[in-house]
């Protein structure tokens, strides 16, 4: 904790050490997507700018890269459209693998390099080192797959006050509409992101990521990943523990992150307009919340604006379909945060596995608490049907 009280205190500053000489960057009223969020300050528009040259960087074993990781930047798992985007194609997808037998606790497989699959390895870049990628031990029985989230508009979503999403928090159905969303809390603090709304703060969704995907180890998780559980071989790690020793790739990521406007609207045409009220009318708008609000803020871009998500930030239990039996903090195998709906119309693939590229596809595995809307949506006739996949693809 002490560590992780120091990096907030003196992030901003190391970033600034870091810096060429502060340039204008002049910021769009409406963003485009990857944009900075429009009312940003040019010292801050400079550190996002010091983000994006972070964010696209390739790794190496010289800078920390391994000794196992899923890619080599985080533009290469998160480029759809532009960079901060999601996956554009299913190789982008993580593989997360457990064991669960009836009675015991669930075991998330630390010792034999759970729960995250790392499937490249430095091996063959450095001499000597002769490193497997890891595999799905034997031992586990539960696998799950998950694509790359948009980051756009993160910002905004941590700006979110947590009474802001507790208020929506109805876990016994008190109102009986069938919709039972609970936040994910962990240790007394809210979760927001990830797709079972596990990580509670951009900060440790960057620090996570960095040491996951790329190895890189830094100040939040200093300690590198054990190839499927094993030490390190000889050779195979040649850089210093915090990899990110200065900061720099930390505070970059988190600027990056945290300055990344939201995803702009496609054009409203009538159908738009008439999806938006279907939407409402059949329910999906119990879950998907069309838009919450940001709190105070220091940062004038972030201070009570208006975020339009489309999500409660709870998670709800989705269905057998839907279920890969993993468990993240609170939420069990079904149960998934609400994904944010903003951003939708450029992506690839639908839902947490990446399993459809079709929107009806993906309305038609909504199972358990969106049986209800779901039943709905199907019993519509074709033309308002149709109307609302319009409104969906407009966000």
């Amino acid at each position: 904790m002490k560590t992780r009280r120091w990096l907030l205190l003196f992030l901003p500053l190391l970033a600034l050490l870091l810096l060429p000489p502060v340039r204008t960057i002049t910021a769009q009223v409406a963003p485009q997507f990857g944009e900075p969020l429009p009312g940003l300050s040019d010292i801050d528009l400079t550190l996002f700018a010091f983000g994006k040259e972070k964010f696209t960087a390739t790794q190496t074993p010289a800078t920390g890269l391994g000794p196992v990781f899923n890619d080599r930047s985080c533009v290469a798992c998160h480029s759809n459209p532009v960079p901060g985007g999601s996956g554009a194609s299913l190789d982008n997808r993580v593989t997360r693998f457990a064991r669960q037998v009836q009675g015991q606790p669930f075991d998330p497989l630390l010792h034999l390099g759970g729960p995250n699959l790392q499937k490249f390895s430095v091996g063959g870049e450095l001499p000597g080192c002769s490193l497997p990628p890891e595999v799905v031990p034997a031992e586990a029985n539960l696998t799950g797959l998950r694509q790359p989230p948009q980051l756009f508009g993160l910002g905004l979503i941590q700006g979110i006050p947590d009474t802001e999403i507790l208020v929506r928090a109805d876990p016994t159905d008190e109102n009986d509409d069938g919709i039972a969303g609970r936040p994910n809390i962990s240790n007394g603090v809210i979760g927001r992101f990830g797709w079972k709304a596990a990580v509670p703060t951009i900060l440790d969704f960057t620090g996570l990521a960095l040491v996951n995907e790329l190895g890189v180890t830094n100040y939040l998780f200093p300690h590198e990943m054990s190839p499927q559980g094993k030490p390190i071989p000889v050779g195979c790690d040649v850089t210093a523990d915090p990899e990110d020793g200065d900061a720099s790739r930390l505070s970059g990521l988190l600027f990056f992150t945290t300055f990344v406007g939201p995803p702009p609207r496609g054009p409203i045409t009538d159908a738009v307009l008439r999806g938006e009220t279907v939407f409402a009318q059949t329910g999906c708008a119990l879950c998907h919340t069309p838009s919450m609000k940001t709190g105070p803020n220091p940062v004038e871009a972030l201070n009570e604006k208006d975020v339009p998500l489309y999500s409660d930030l709870l998670t709800h239990y989705m269905g057998g379909a839907l279920d890969d039996h993993i468990i993240e903090g609170a939420a069990g195998g079904g149960r998934w945060r609400t994904a944010p709906l903003w951003g939708l119309r450029v992506r690839h693939f639908f839902l947490h596995d990446a399993r459809t590229t079709d929107l009806v596809t993906a309305i038609r595995q909504h199972g358990g608490e969106a049986s209800q809307v779901r039943n709905r949506f199907f019993n519509l006739p074709a033309i308002q049907r149709a109307d609302l996949v319009a409104f969906l693809r407009s966000l």
